[in-house]
C-alpha cells in the first residue's frame, strides 16, 4: 500500500510517411509529459522522467539527461558526476529515415537508418524546458524470420550538459518501431 499522490499526464504521437524513393520510410514522433503532486510532497524519484537510451535519446547513456541531486556526494565514487534524480515535466522529438539494404518477402531484411533525436528534461511541473540536449547517429534494421526484428544504433551527441560527454553510445534493442 503506497501513501503517495500525484498525478502523469502523457502526449504521444508518431508519424510515418514514405520516403524519396520506394521503400524507404520517414518516421517523426514526439512525446510530453508533466507529472505533479496531488497532496503537495514530490513525486517519487522512480515515477520522474529521465531521458536517455534506445527509446529516448539514444546518444545517451540509458535515463542519463535529467536535472541532478546538487548534494549528491559519493564515498565510493568520489569524481562520479552528480546523480540524475528526473524531473516533473519532459518534451522529446524524433525523426527517422530508413532505407532497404536487402529486402526478401517473408525472409531475412536489412534497413539502414539515419537518426535525429532531441528533448528536455525540467525538474519543475508544466515547464517546458529550453535547455535541451540532441544527438544525431545511424543504425541497422534486421529482419530474421522466426526471431524477429532486430536493431543497433550509434548515436553521438550534439547538444548536451557538463554531465554527458560528446563521446557516442551504442544500443541494441528488438522491433522495428520505438515506442513513442
Amino acid at each position: 500500500q503506497g501513501n503517495e499522490d500525484y498525478f502523469k499526464l502523457d502526449l504521444t504521437s508518431a508519424w510515418y510517411f514514405p520516403g524519396f524513393f520506394k521503400g524507404h520510410v520517414i518516421e517523426a514522433g514526439g512525446r510530453v509529459g508533466f507529472a505533479d503532486s496531488v497532496s503537495g510532497g514530490d513525486v517519487p524519484f522512480y515515477d520522474r522522467y529521465y531521458l536517455g537510451g534506445l527509446y529516448s535519446m539514444r546518444g545517451y547513456k540509458f535515463r542519463n539527461v535529467a536535472p541532478r541531486d546538487p548534494n549528491y556526494q559519493s564515498t565510493l565514487y568520489p569524481n562520479m558526476a552528480n546523480e540524475p534524480i528526473g524531473g516533473d515535466s519532459y518534451w522529446f522529438g524524433s525523426v527517422e529515415y530508413s532505407l532497404p539494404i536487402f529486402e526478401k518477402d517473408g525472409g531475412v531484411s536489412l534497413r539502414f537508418a539515419l537518426f535525429y533525436d532531441i528533448g528536455a528534461v525540467a525538474s519543475s511541473s508544466y515547464t517546458i524546458s529550453s535547455d535541451y540536449d540532441d544527438d544525431v547517429g545511424a543504425g541497422i534494421r534486421l529482419n530474421i524470420p522466426h526471431l524477429g526484428p532486430l536493431r543497433l544504433d550509434y548515436g553521438i551527441p550534439i547538444t548536451h550538459d557538463k554531465y554527458n560527454s560528446s563521446g557516442g553510445q551504442f544500443q541494441f534493442g528488438v522491433g522495428y518501431e520505438r515506442p513513442f
